[in-house]
């Protein structure tokens, strides 16, 4: 299951090239990778004790995002490990009827214990949630 995330463009977020400079698409892509983690994590989650970190990060830059343009982020799930997941992401817009890629990525999350300043298992209600999402996803 792809989660789609409308974003708004700021004004902030464009550079004198007059596009959205190349370092925002990754706040973009927090902005999916969050809407993705609220659909299974607890609004008062305690993050200091079952956090992530982000280990990596890629992005391939396809188009230039716009001031103007009306833009999504998709995120899905795409690999499941014993202490982390991977992420990935597509950025698309409509224009003239067209839905135009204007950027994909990935991103590697690692399960990890801030007090204790380690990484963690991964908790089963996550890689349950985690490996629902998937399934949903693959095709039938």
């Amino acid at each position: 299951m792809r989660i789609t995330t409308p974003v708004q463009v700021r004004f902030s977020d464009v550079d004198l090239a007059r596009h959205v400079h190349n370092a925002v698409y990754l706040q973009y892509f927090e902005l999916g990778r969050m809407d993705l983690l609220r659909r299974f994590m607890e609004k008062e989650h305690d993050w200091m004790h079952t956090g992530l970190i982000l280990a990596r990060n890629e992005v391939d830059y396809r188009k230039p995002i716009h001031l103007a343009d009306d833009i999504s982020v998709e995120t899905s799930c795409t690999k499941l490990g014993t202490k982390s997941f991977d992420l990935s992401y597509a950025i698309y817009s409509m224009k003239e009827g067209q839905r135009q890629l204007h950027a994909e990525g990935r991103s590697v999350m690692v399960c990890f214990d801030y007090s204790k300043n380690t990484t963690i298992q991964m908790p089963e209600e996550w890689r349950s949630a985690l490996a629902r999402m998937m399934k949903d996803e693959a095709p039938k």
